[in-house]
């Protein structure tokens, strides 16, 4: 069954994007009458029916909810990863798309001391996550957040997934604060923060200004990992842990 992502309205109607109507009507090749999927990236998933199909506006009628927010083995997968993005973006849409496909709450950008890199394209990285949510066939799609600076984001002045997390972690390759195992101090269940910093990693400021905001500082193994493997690592964990 192919799965689109389209909000829903209240009469059960839904209007798929021009991007989701062209690979509907051009790609797949779908008619009236034809049965899909439709998911708000909310929580929901509906069995739905193709009722207009066209290259600019497909339209579809709500049949069934198959899935809805809350049901067992059906939350918002509860890390955000907050990572400063790499150089090279191809890099960075890798994680993005791997992450969501593992489970990825939320994700947000900064700009740190060592960042190579100033922007990201929002819309872009918004067409790479409904990619992955519909190729993993999930329900959630991953917030994101505009970029920002460090400071701009301890500030806490964008909004996130959550106002305070139950565990919020600083990864970092330097030596100014002791060091736990981020695996050993997971808990299953709960919503968790990770801090991944850019190549050049952060300066010591910067970490002293997130352990002040109550991030803990943690290691994610022995050998020291690219941005982007550590950013996937801290991502998948909660999972694997959850699943043990």
């Amino acid at each position: 069954m192919f799965l689109f992502y389209a909000p829903v309205q209240e009469n059960g109607r839904c209007r798929l994007s021009e991007s989701e109507s062209r690979h509907c009507a051009k790609v797949l090749r779908l008619l009236p009458g034809e049965e899909v999927w439709i998911t708000d990236g909310k929580g929901f998933l509906y069995g739905a029916e193709l009722s207009i199909v066209n290259d600019k506006a497909c339209m579809a009628r709500v049949k069934e909810v198959l899935r809805s927010p809350g049901e067992a083995g059906n939350v918002r997968p509860g890390v955000h990863v907050v990572m400063a993005p790499t150089k090279n973006m191809e890099r960075t849409e890798w994680f993005l798309e791997k992450a969501t496909e593992v489970g990825l709450g939320g994700v947000s950008f900064i700009r740190t001391e060592h960042s190579e890199r100033k922007v990201v394209k929002e819309e872009r990285v918004e067409a790479l996550l409904v990619s992955a949510m519909k190729q993993s066939q999930q329900a959630y799609l991953p917030v994101a957040g505009p970029m920002c600076g460090l400071d701009e984001f301890l500030g806490e002045r964008l909004p996130v997934l959550e106002k305070d997390y139950p565990q919020k972690f600083i990864a970092y390759c330097g030596q100014e604060y002791p060091k736990n195992d981020y695996l050993e101090l997971l808990r299953p269940g709960t919503g968790v923060q990770v801090m991944i910093g850019p190549e050049g990693d952060f300066s010591p400021e910067e970490v002293r200004k997130c352990v002040e905001k109550g991030y803990v500082p943690v290691s994610l193994g022995s050998t020291r990992l690219r941005t982007e493997t550590a950013a996937l690592f801290a991502a998948w964990a909660p999972s694997f842990i959850k699943g043990k």
